[in-house]
């Protein structure tokens, strides 16, 4: 059986992907304008994680199929990475009920994704650090929050208990 591997797409195939992909993130993040804001925008995807837990599973889950399109396109797996913590913060926060489903509307991980996949088809040699730098980032927040929940839960269990 044969490896498989992401192979830079070029011309007709990326132009497909590409624009299945921005459809999907207009679809999900820019879709429905909100009256007498200013022509701030929100999706469908701030609509569907109304319905709590099973909203945002799907939202997320639809959501991959950006990232999908993106390791097809050959983007460099740091850059998935990064598309994948991104999918990963929108799921995560907004599954929150209230205060997730307003992240939702602000944060537009599909469109930051998509960001992600211009550059990267538009300069294929550029640099990928701001994308490394990012994840170290969210890993070093990911770390101190964990921290500070098991300090929380021990102090608690330390007050209880003595």
């Amino acid at each position: 059986m044969g490896r498989v591997t992401r192979m830079p797409h070029t011309g007709r195939h990326a132009r497909e992907g590409i624009g299945e992909v921005e459809t999907l993130a207009w679809l999900l993040d820019n879709s429905i304008p909100i009256p007498a804001t200013g022509g701030r925008r929100i999706g469908i995807d701030a609509l569907i994680g109304f319905v709590p837990v099973v909203g945002d599973l799907a939202s997320a889950g639809i959501g991959l199929f950006v990232v999908w399109r993106a390791s097809r396109l050959g983007v460099p797996r740091v850059v998935v990475a990064r598309m994948l913590a991104n999918s990963a913060i929108d799921l995560t926060v907004g599954a929150i009920p209230v205060l997730g489903d307003a992240f939702d509307m602000w944060f537009k991980a599909n469109t930051r994704n998509l960001r992600l996949l211009r550059h990267h088809l538009e300069t294929p040699g550029a640099s990928t650090r701001r994308e490394s730098a990012g994840l170290m980032f969210l890993l070093v927040a990911l770390l101190v929050v964990i921290g500070l929940i098991v300090w929380l839960a021990v102090s608690i269990l330390t007050i209880e208990v003595g």
